[in-house]
């Protein structure tokens, strides 16, 4: 599937969100996985939590997403102004290819109280086109809560079970994006460096997250 080099970028803004970007080292296969076999597949379809729930993403979910998707979000992750669902539709099943490879983990968030999905979060493996792998958004009538904390537990505490011999990942955040190094911070992430702008736009803290501050030692 080919794509132009707008979507391509597109593409890339709303999976590296400026809230957060994750890296993590080389692919480690789970012991139960063949080596053909993406470790993905072995993730769980659903990652429930106390204030929200985490499920993979699916067609049936592809409206909701573009509704939530809102032009607040659209802001926060540099994207286009006005998108049409035939474009998120394109986005989605893109994602949903990379996953099936094994090239990303990726969950849309529900709140528990609504049973209603509220954004996304993902961890994905490096490429040439983001500096970092972790993705996560929330429309904003369900900012708080503590919905976007436990939303990284969920997705770290899966990502860290599926690969047991990661010690860490680090996330990109855009240097005026205060909001979201706050609560990165706040979940435990650490101080690595601040990286000078590639792409002509501001620069990014690179935060690193380790293994115990999740898992615990």
């Amino acid at each position: 599937m080919k794509f132009s080099t707008k979507f391509t970028l597109f593409f890339a803004a709303i999976l590296s969100l400026g809230i957060g970007i994750l890296t993590f080292t080389s692919l480690q296969m789970p012991s139960c996985a063949a080596p053909s076999e993406a470790y993905t597949h072995f993730a769980p379809d659903v990652v429930p939590g106390k204030v929200v729930t985490l499920k993979k993403l699916r067609e049936e979910y592809f409206i909701d997403w573009h509704n939530m998707f809102s032009a607040k979000v659209r802001e926060l992750f540099e994207s286009p102004k006005h998108i049409t669902l035939d474009y998120s539709i394109r986005v989605l099943r893109y994602v949903m290819e990379l996953a099936d490879k094994g090239e990303t983990l990726y969950y849309c968030v529900f709140d528990n109280k609504d049973n209603r999905l509220i954004g996304a979060i993902e961890v994905r493996e490096k490429n040439d086109i983001d500096p970092g792998q972790m993705g996560c958004w929330l429309n904003e009538n369900y900012w708080g809560g503590g919905r976007i904390q436990e939303a990284y537990k969920l997705i770290a505490q899966t990502y860290f079970k599926l690969k047991p011999n990661e010690p860490s990942f680090d996330a990109h955040v855009r240097v005026w994006n205060v909001r979201s190094y706050k609560a990165m911070k706040k979940f435990g992430f650490i101080d690595v460096k601040t990286a000078p702008a590639s792409d002509g736009k501001a620069d990014r803290h690179i935060l690193e997250l380790r293994r115990e501050q999740v898992m615990g030692k």
